[in-house]
């Protein structure tokens, strides 16, 4: 059991630890390759293609909850997140957009649309952060 919790401890310091000098107001760059995109019913395939995201703080408090402005493709929009590793929270125009880390390289972005038939998928992403 000691076991177990010290390599959680561990895994949560390893992926926070990149993430603590979005403190300092620095811009962070989330470089993601695209390995699956997944409908809402669960079927997946193989992706391909590339996305960057600027993360840019705004307001945060010490646990690095607040917002930010993102951008990606062409896209510049106001962020919110939980936290330094987040969740990220965004909106476009009839989306609803979350990115959520799984480990310190993966991550998940999930978009729903609120057309009149609502509509989910989810992309797997291989990330590199940079500043």
């Amino acid at each position: 059991m000691r076991g177990a919790i010290a390599r959680l401890i561990l895994a949560g310091i390893f992926i926070l630890a990149p993430l603590s000098t979005l403190a300092e107001g620095a811009m962070r760059v989330l470089e993601c390759s695209f390995d699956q995109l997944c409908d809402s019913r669960a079927n997946c395939k193989p992706a391909s293609g590339a996305v960057v995201f600027n993360m840019e703080p705004l307001k945060l408090d010490d646990n690095g909850a607040g917002s930010y402005e993102v951008s990606y493709a062409d896209n510049k929009l106001e962020m919110e997140a939980m936290s330094f590793a987040g969740p990220f929270f965004w909106n476009t125009e009839g989306e609803m957009h979350t990115l959520l880390a799984n480990s310190e390289s993966r991550f998940l972005w999930h978009r729903l649309n609120l057309s009149s038939k609502p509509e989910a998928n989810m992309q797997f992403l291989h990330c590199t952060f940079t500043q």
